[in-house]
């Protein structure tokens, strides 16, 4: 447990050859990024951070503050914000501290994909560079991108969280589907609610509500600010990986497109570099055209399962293939 952007944090690194990029995993709403590297209890060949280091990349996952045991305290006030702003400082100290390389690779599951933005700004001037995002199953930090079910039913805990129990039956089901995909329990529901899940900071939701003066109130402007939403300039290069299941059917149809608002502008101005439009040869234009209109499949990859596609064995091994292949594809991109 340690401190960053004032607010309580807990991150593990797992170190491995310094030469390649840190990958860093940001978990979504309700869970601790024990999700991401697993407990005691559970084989640590089901989940990412094992086939990670099997790579050959350093792994470095962080939870924000949510109402477990794994925290003390409550933090109803922790924003979009703050997020970037902690995830930021742990990135920078854990690169600093081990002289890792500059570049890295930031993973977002589900609600943590709404920290592009916000984490994209703290960035700036820090000692890593992000040369991707990788979207999992998330959308950007636009409240009416929110799947229907994640953005009803926001009841307040008396510590001013949300409680977001309403999910849980689906977080059951998703779990319980990568067990059968796999061929084996990944992680009991009792051991998983006790260690992973919890109620979370309403801010982060991405709904366009915010924890003030005891209760939650809506304020549209006050989300996108917080996020960063709609300053392109400051998101790294999102890419996109999702499921196939129609059990997270918004997410498998959506997630590609929701993103290409962002994805185009980011492409267009790593493609462009410091040569203006006009400035472009008629074969140059011709091809930019021509990547801003295959963008989304380019940089977009589906694996069997639902939301929670990456646990597993099989299925967390595969998503690290996914990774460095979408890595290789945004490394080759082409510069005027």
């Amino acid at each position: 447990m340690s401190t960053a952007a004032g607010f309580p944090v807990l991150y593990r690194y797992i170190a491995a050859d310094k030469s390649k990029p840190l990958m860093v995993f940001v978990p979504g709403n309700s869970h601790l990024a024990r999700i991401f590297y697993g407990c005691p209890e559970a084989r640590e060949e089901d989940f990412i951070s094992y086939w990670v280091h099997r790579s050959g990349h350093p792994f470095l996952a962080i939870s924000f503050p949510i109402a477990n045991k794994a925290f003390e305290g409550y933090y109803p006030n922790f924003t979009i914000a703050d997020w970037g702003k902690q995830v930021a400082e742990v990135i920078d100290k854990i690169v600093s501290e081990n002289r890792l390389q500059q570049e890295v690779i930031v993973c977002g599951w589900s609600m943590g994909c709404k920290i592009a933005g916000a984490l994209g700004r703290e960035a700036i001037g820090m000692s890593f560079s992000i040369v991707m995002f990788v979207a999992m199953s998330g959308d950007p930090a636009v409240p009416g991108f929110l799947p229907k079910a994640n953005a009803e039913n926001i009841a307040m805990t008396p510590e001013g969280l949300a409680n977001r129990e309403s999910l849980y039956p689906w977080f059951f089901q998703a779990l319980e589907d990568q067990s059968t995909y796999n061929g084996h329990t990944i992680l009991p529901k009792d051991i998983y609610r006790q260690r992973i899940l919890g109620a979370t900071p309403v801010g982060l939701i991405g709904a366009g509500l915010m924890y003030k003066n005891g209760q939650f109130v809506e304020d549209l402007e006050w989300s996108l600010k917080s996020a960063n939403t709609f300053n392109y300039d400051d998101y790294p290069f999102p890419v996109v990986i999702h499921g196939n299941s129609i059990s997270d059917a918004e997410n498998v149809l959506l997630n590609t497109s929701n993103w290409a608002f962002i994805r185009n502008r980011v492409l267009i101005k790593r493609v462009l570099g410091d040569n203006a439009l006009k400035d472009l040869s008629p074969a140059q234009w011709e091809r930019l055209q021509e990547l801003v209109e295959c963008s989304g499949s380019h940089f977009s990859q589906s694996l069997p399962g639902g939301h929670f596609f990456f646990w597993g064995e099989v299925s967390a091994r595969d998503v690290v293939r996914k990774l460095l292949m979408l890595l290789s594809r945004v490394k080759n991109l082409i510069r005027f």
